[in-house]
């Protein structure tokens, strides 16, 4: 198998993984409030992450020229820390923060529309920032995915939006596709597990710092009673372990190998999993229209990286 394929599978393991997110999300949500739950599952991550820094440097392993490696490279000294802090910034802190807030003003469903242009927004930042050469068949492939998702959200309830939610979302649109950008910008001095431990350095001290404000006063009722709660911890250990470190590293593994444009086109595989997980898992019911926007995005995919 080819890098590019490797690459390539990395990336839409990484989505694969985010679109099982939703219903853990949905369980822990019933226990705690977002700010509690995203802050124990980004400190749990970074917890996780240098569980395995410190043990993956430590184990060494044939470098097949008759030395020792260390079985996981890790290090941030002396490296130049500028793209991978931005990398930070957009994903998790921004991302996270608009998706949020931008469902906050509109509805679940509108709000997934909209995040579905991340991959249109990919292409734009691969041409004017990567100043990378794009293939009419990826512009086309961009559009109907994000249109796949639109059709998944028909007949959907409570389809609202407002303006400020709009613009909150196009922010989360904006973060989501430069954190492909600065992931492949920062890959070129970091590796996936350096990548990943910047990211939820930053995302832990912001998110922990964001729940003790909003939590103030009821520290005991809206932070601890949660973490001594099983149905809270399990998908939080899920979340962190599978979709925080697992997934990213899988994304920043795979994004330094192929283009930007490449990369967010399967963003939106992500809702035809989390559709599928829903149905599986939660028995929910599996919409004509979420069948037909599903073969859309999974069509769109292929095309979009299908070998001429």
């Amino acid at each position: 198998m080819s890098k590019k394929k490797q690459a390539l599978l990395c990336v839409a393991a990484g989505n694969t993984i985010f679109g099982f997110s939703f219903i853990f999300s949905k369980m822990a949500l019933e226990i705690a409030i977002p700010s509690v739950l995203i802050a124990a599952r980004f400190l749990m991550a970074f917890i996780a992450l240098n569980i395995i820094a410190f043990a993956g440097s430590r184990i060494m392993i044939d470098d097949g020229h008759g030395g020792k490696k260390p079985l996981v490279g890790f290090s941030l000294r002396g490296k130049p820390l500028r793209n991978v802090l931005i990398l930070a910034l957009f994903q998790p802190i921004l991302y996270f923060l608009c998706e949020t807030y931008g469902i906050t003003y509109t509805s679940s469903a509108f709000a997934g529309t909209i995040v579905a242009v991340i991959p249109v927004a990919g292409i734009v930042a691969d041409v004017v920032i990567m100043r990378s050469t794009v293939r009419l068949r990826q512009v086309v492939c961009a559009v109907l995915s994000a249109i796949g998702v639109a059709i998944t959200t028909i007949g959907a309830e409570g389809m609202k939006s407002s303006f400020i939610g709009l613009m909150i979302l196009l922010g989360a649109v904006c973060s989501g596709a430069l954190f492909y950008v600065f992931s492949k910008k920062s890959g070129t001095y970091f590796n996936a597990l350096e990548q990943t431990y910047v990211m939820f350095a930053a995302g832990s001290v912001i998110y922990i710092l964001f729940a003790l404000i909003q939590c103030r006063g009821a520290y005991h009722e809206m932070i601890l009673q949660p973490l001594q709660q099983p149905g809270f911890l399990l998908p939080v250990l899920y979340l962190a372990v599978m979709s925080s470190v697992a997934a990213f590293m899988f994304l920043n593994y795979g994004t330094v190998r192929v283009s930007v444009s490449e990369a967010t086109i399967f963003t939106n595989l992500t809702t035809v999993i989390s559709i599928i997980a829903g149905v599986v898992f939660l028995h929910e019911i599996f919409t004509g229209f979420q069948i037909i926007g599903a073969i859309v995005i999974l069509a769109s995919v292929y095309m979009a990286n299908r070998s001429d």
